[in-house]
């Protein structure tokens, strides 16, 4: 299951309207490999630690919030994030950070308005550095 945040990006979506969905996924990577959450609307991978943001068979979401963070890395690591979200077809980019600088904290959000019916949004994480433990958190909120 999902860390719980204490204080979701749903609280902040006031230029969104109602946020009606929220997701969420956890891992822990032991390597500095590449690694992807990906929070679905039915499903997560990794499957375990995660909840989908549409198990009521809503319609599709086009837009809101994402937020991702590392907490308490066993030593200093570097993140560099892709944020994309699909359709089931096409993918698209809705953002891009390059690599921070060696920490064992981050905390990253963003929002962003899209044509695209999300069934699904994907972060893609590629952590360096030496940390055998790099705990993350992704959430959702969408609309």
């Amino acid at each position: 299951m999902a860390l719980p945040f204490a204080n979701p990006v749903s609280q902040c979506m006031p230029g969104f309207g109602s946020p009606s969905f929220y997701g969420a996924a956890t891992q822990t990577p032991t390597t500095t490999a590449a690694v992807t959450l990906t929070i679905g609307g039915t499903a997560t991978t990794p499957s375990t630690g995660g909840t989908p943001f549409n198990l009521n068979g809503g319609p599709a979401p086009s837009s809101g919030k994402w937020h991702l963070r590392m907490l308490n890395a066993t030593s200093t690591a570097t993140l560099a994030l892709q944020v994309t979200v699909s359709d089931g077809t096409n993918v698209v980019t809705v953002a891009t950070i390059p690599a921070s600088v060696a920490t064992g904290f981050a905390d990253y959000t963003g929002e962003f308005k899209t044509d695209v019916s999300i069934t699904s949004v994907a972060f893609v994480v590629t952590p360096g550095g030496t940390a055998s433990s790099i705990p993350l958190d992704a959430e959702v909120s969408l609309v």
